[in-house]
C-alpha cells in the first residue's frame, strides 16, 4: 500500500537547502523592488522646491506674507541652490515683515547663488538705504550700472545716497542724470530730492523751483508714474516696488511757502 522511500529516492539535505535559498533570493527580490517602487511613489508624491514656489506666489498675491514666507524656507531646504526663491523671500522680509537684516541675507545669497536680473543690486541697495549703509548702497547701485541696468530709478538711488551723505555735488550730478535718462517721461522723485540739494545747501530760489516741479508733475500723472515705476523691475519686485511713498503735494506746497519766507527774509 505505501511504497518504501529508499535512500537513493530520498532529496538531499543540499538539494533542499539550494532549493531554498533559490526562493529566498527570488523573494527578497521581489521584495527589494516593490520597496523601491514605493519609495519611488512617495518620492514623486512629496512636494518639490518648485511646489512650495508656486504655493508662495499664490500666497503672496493673496498678501499672505508669513504663510508665504513659509513656504519659501520650504523650497530653499529642499533646494539650497534656487536663487529665485531667495530672491523672493528677501522682498517679502524686507517689504512686508520689515526684517532688514534678513534681507541683506537673502539678497545676497540669491546674488551669490546666480540670479540672473541686475535689477536685484538696485533692490538690495534699497535696502542699505534703509539702513543707512550709503557706502554698501552705492556699490550694489555702482554693479547694477556694470551690469547694463542703467535706469532713472538707479540714479535716483544713487543721488539719495549720495544726499545723505552730505556729497551735494555728487547728489545733484545723479539726479540729474536721472532725470535726463527718464526724458521725455518727467520724474517728479527726481525733482523733489533735487530740491532737498538745494535747500541743504540754502539755494532758496532753486530749492524753490524743483518742489514747485515736483508738486506740478505729481498732481497731474500719479497713475501714470505709477505704472512707470513697475517697468524694468526684476520678476517679482512689481508687488512691492510702487510708489505708494510719493511725499505728500500738500506737505511740499507748505514746504514751498516756508522756503519762500525763508527767501524773503534774508538780507
Amino acid at each position: 500500500m505505501f511504497k518504501a522511500v529508499s535512500p537513493e529516492d530520498r532529496p538531499r539535505d543540499g538539494a533542499i537547502s539550494r532549493t531554498w535559498l533559490s526562493r529566498a533570493r527570488h523573494i527578497g527580490v521581489s521584495l527589494g523592488i516593490l520597496v523601491l517602487g514605493i519609495l519611488t511613489a512617495c518620492r514623486s508624491l512629496a512636494p518639490r522646491a518648485e511646489d512650495h514656489y508656486a504655493r508662495a506666489e499664490q500666497l503672496l498675491n493673496e498678501r499672505q506674507y508669513e504663510l508665504a514666507a513659509a513656504e519659501l524656507r520650504r523650497a530653499i531646504e529642499l533646494k539650497p541652490d534656487f536663487p529665485e526663491a531667495h530672491y523672493q523671500l528677501a522682498q517679502i522680509l524686507f517689504h512686508a515683515l520689515g526684517d532688514v537684516k534678513g534681507a541683506i541675507a537673502e539678497f545676497q545669497t540669491a546674488i551669490t547663488k546666480g540670479y540672473p536680473h541686475p535689477a536685484i543690486h538696485y533692490e538690495l541697495a534699497k535696502v542699505f538705504l534703509d539702513a543707512e549703509l550709503f557706502e554698501d548702497a552705492i556699490a550694489q547701485l555702482g554693479e547694477a550700472i556694470r551690469k547694463g541696468y542703467e535706469t532713472p530709478a538707479v540714479r535716483l538711488e544713487l543721488g539719495r545716497a549720495y544726499l545723505a551723505k552730505g556729497e551735494w555735488e555728487r547728489a545733484e550730478q545723479e539726479l540729474r542724470r536721472a532725470i535726463e535718462l527718464s526724458a521725455p517721461v518727467e520724474f517728479p522723485l527726481a525733482h523733489y530730492y533735487l530740491g532737498e540739494v538745494y535747500e541743504r545747501q540754502e539755494k532758496w530760489a532753486s530749492a524753490i523751483a524743483e518742489f514747485e516741479t515736483y508738486v506740478q508733475i505729481a498732481s497731474a500723472h500719479a497713475e501714470m508714474l505709477a505704472e512707470e515705476a513697475r517697468e524694468g523691475l526684476a520678476p517679482g519686485a512689481e508687488s512691492f516696488s510702487l510708489p505708494s511713498d510719493l511725499p505728500s503735494v500738500d506737505a511740499v506746497q507748505q514746504r514751498i511757502a516756508s522756503l519762500k519766507m525763508r527767501a524773503a527774509l534774508r538780507p
